[in-house]
């Protein structure tokens, strides 16, 4: 995650600057959790909890609904607007509106 990506979810959450450094530095900075955690005297499952709550406000902030996951294909040219169609479709069978 880009660091502007998790500044921006972080904003959107409650959490203590304490559990924002320790889910920054393994999910922007690439640190082992387990490490990230005994740096700041946390456990491990707390570190988790707190990088699930950045996660999630990172996947409602670019209005990927519960349950989805947004996933990068590369394709050829000709499937480009194939793949496009398949997600817009999918929201549209969700209720979703579509861009």
């Amino acid at each position: 995650m880009k660091l502007a990506e998790f500044m921006e979810a972080a904003a959107t959450t409650r959490m203590t600057q304490h559990v924002l450094d320790g889910a920054r530095l393994v999910l922007v900075d690439g640190m082992k959790a387990v490490d990230a955690a005994k740096l700041l005297g946390m456990t491990p499952q707390q570190l988790q909890g707190a990088m699930k709550r950045i996660k999630a406000a990172h996947k409602a902030g670019q209005g990927i609904p519960d349950g989805w996951e947004c996933v990068t294909v590369c394709v050829p040219p000709e499937l480009v607007e194939t793949v496009r169609e398949v997600g817009r479709q999918a929201k549209r069978d969700a209720g979703l509106s579509v861009d």
